[in-house]
Order: C-alpha cells, then sequence, then structure tokens
C-alpha cells in the first residue's frame, strides 16, 4: 500500500504523516521499522528499503520526502513500476510539498488501486484564512474572538507553522480567564507590532518626511539591539517594498483588490494598505528603492556599515527618491 500526500500546505501535510505513523507504529518499538528518505533518491535504495521484512512486527513504513520533483522524471517512472509490486508489509508515503499536476504518474497510479489513498492540502485562499484561524483554534480547544482571528489572519498571512505556533502562544497566556482578546494578539505577538509601524514608516518616506521616518525607525531600533533583530527589521522592509512593487505593478495593468491578494497569497486587508501606500511612489521611484535595499543588504554584510546605521542613512535616502 503506498500513501501519496501532495500540496503546499506543509503544517497538515506533516500533521497526516505524525497521524499515520502514531496508526501504523504501535508495535515499531525504537522506531526500527521506520525509514525515512529524501533527494538525492536512488531507486535501488528505496526498493531495497521497501523489499526488507519489519523487524518484529508486522508492517514496515518508508517516507519519501520531496524526492521526486522536477529532474527525477526516470525515478519516478522507476517508482511508478515497482509500485504495483510493493510488498504487503510495507506501507510507502510518499510526500512532496507541492501540488502535482492532474497528469503526474503517480496520481493516475494512485486513484488505480482500492488500497492507495491520495491527500492533498494547499494553503487556505487568502480570504479563508480568518476561517482556517478560527477551525485551528476550535480543533485545540482555544477560545478567541472574531477580531482577534481577524489580527491574525491579516497580517501574519497564510504562514500556517507561525500562526498555529500563536494559537498556542496566547492559549498559555491566556489560561482560564477567558476568550483571546484583540489586545491579546497585539502585546504578545511581536511581528505585529513592527508590521504596524513598518507601514507608519512607509507612509512617513512616502510623503518624503525624514524626521517622521526616523522617528518610526527608532520607535523598532535602540541603541544595543541585537545584530539579528536588525536584519529582522531590514528584512521586512525589503518585504514592503518587494509587495509595493509587485502591488503597483499589478495595479497599472487593471488587477483588482481580490485579484493581487490571490495572486500575491495576501490578505485582502493587507493588499488594501499596500495599496493605498503605492501611488506614493511611481514604478521607477520602487525600482531605485528595491536598488537601496540591495546596496544597504550588500553594505552590512560586508562590514562596510554597522547594521543601524545603514538602516537610518536607508531611510533619509528613500525618502529622496
Amino acid at each position: 500500500m503506498f500513501i501519496l500526500i501532495h500540496g503546499n500546505n506543509t503544517l497538515e501535510q506533516e500533521e497526516a504523516v505524525t497521524a499515520l505513523l502514531q496508526e501504523h507504529t504501535s508495535q515499531d518499538f525504537g522506531g526500527v521499522n521506520t525509514e525515512r528518505l529524501g533527494r538525492p533518491l536512488r531507486f535501488a535504495e528505496l526498493q531495497q528499503v521497501c523489499d526488507t521484512l519489519p523487524f518484529l512486527g508486522e508492517q514496515r513504513i518508508v517516507i519519501v520526502k520531496n524526492a521526486l520533483g522536477k529532474g527525477t522524471e526516470r525515478v519516478v517512472q522507476q517508482v511508478v513500476e515497482y509500485l504495483p509490486h510493493l510488498p504487503p508489509t510495507t506501507l510507502l508515503i510518499l510526500v512532496e510539498s507541492r501540488t502535482l499536476s492532474r497528469g503526474h504518474p503517480l496520481l493516475k497510479l494512485a486513484r488505480k488501486g482500492d488500497v492507495n489513498k491520495v491527500l492533498h492540502f494547499v494553503l487556505p485562499k487568502p480570504w479563508k484564512l480568518s476561517a482556517w484561524v478560527g477551525e485551528r483554534a476550535k480543533k485545540r480547544g482555544i477560545q478567541i474572538q472574531p477580531k482577534a482571528i481577524h489580527l491574525l489572519a491579516q497580517n501574519i498571512g497564510p504562514q500556517l507553522h507561525q500562526l498555529d505556533q500563536e494559537l498556542q502562544k496566547l492559549q498559555l497566556y491566556r489560561g482560564d480567564a477567558g476568550p483571546i482578546t484583540e489586545e491579546d494578539v497585539r502585546a504578545l505577538v511581536p511581528y505585529l507590532q513592527v508590521v504596524d509601524v513598518i507601514f507608519q514608516m512607509v507612509d512617513a518616506l512616502g510623503r518624503r518626511n525624514p524626521p517622521a521616518a526616523l522617528r518610526y525607525l527608532h520607535r523598532l531600533i535602540v541603541p544595543g539591539t541585537p545584530q539579528h533583530e536588525l536584519l529582522r527589521i531590514f528584512g521586512m522592509m525589503v518585504r514592503q517594498f518587494r509587495l509595493l512593487i509587485q502591488t503597483r505593478w499589478l495595479v497599472e495593468r487593471g488587477q483588482t483588490e481580490a485579484q493581487i491578494a490571490e495572486r500575491l497569497h495576501l490578505h485582502p486587508y493587507v493588499v488594501k494598505k499596500v495599496r493605498a501606500q503605492a501611488p506614493y511612489f511611481t514604478l521607477e521611484q520602487l525600482r531605485q528603492a528595491y536598488h537601496l535595499l540591495a546596496e544597504t543588504d550588500l553594505a552590512i554584510k560586508t562590514g562596510r556599515l554597522e547594521a543601524g546605521a545603514a538602516l537610518d542613512l536607508l531611510v533619509v535616502q528613500l525618502t529622496r527618491l
């Protein structure tokens, strides 16, 4: 028997694999009957592992992860030819962190067998992300107010691992004191605090107001801010300008906010905020901004400028576009 798991929702993929292991390895003491393989995958190795009889047990589980993508067509064909002869004592789990095409040989083979199974996990659409967060909270027995759900979804986006971690952290913080509130989210999720300030700083940059832009920057960095935190803030600035470039380009081509949200995998509220900032800059100015960001990245990595000073200089330069 083999199970094919595919799609870009890696969180629920991992949970499906964990559930399968719990279901099928109750007698696998020490994990001796569980094998994990990845890329590069040699077919001979896979066949040898699958053909090996289980040790003091009834079943052997072999997990192959992200080893059958582009450039592995020959191995895929060998696997497809071998699967009908897979020993009944082996459960083979094939995991691909992408959606396979309908005509993919593995999908076609899986549909033919009565005992084989296909599990497809995809990221929720941007406009369905709040519903996903709500269902996730319910699954974990977490009480959370709708506004708090919306705030998490619109700011973190389809980063499902992070959303799940934040829900668990908020649950520990809230305890038995009632549902998680919007104020709890703002207080406990540092990412949201930084996102808000980044948006405000870009507004100041768009108005070409250096003092205001620097004030917002210095709400994020102070003397003694660790290097890794400075780099995280810089990375979020890069992300914001990348979204501005993409949004401005799509708006000029007649795309609606809903279309932009789907194409960029963003929450509609985030698209609305970015779209409001896009008119501050022409596409040429945004290209210049990206060039300045690349120069800043190089200056920090080569040690030519200390990260804090580099960010100060960058903000001033961006107001001069």
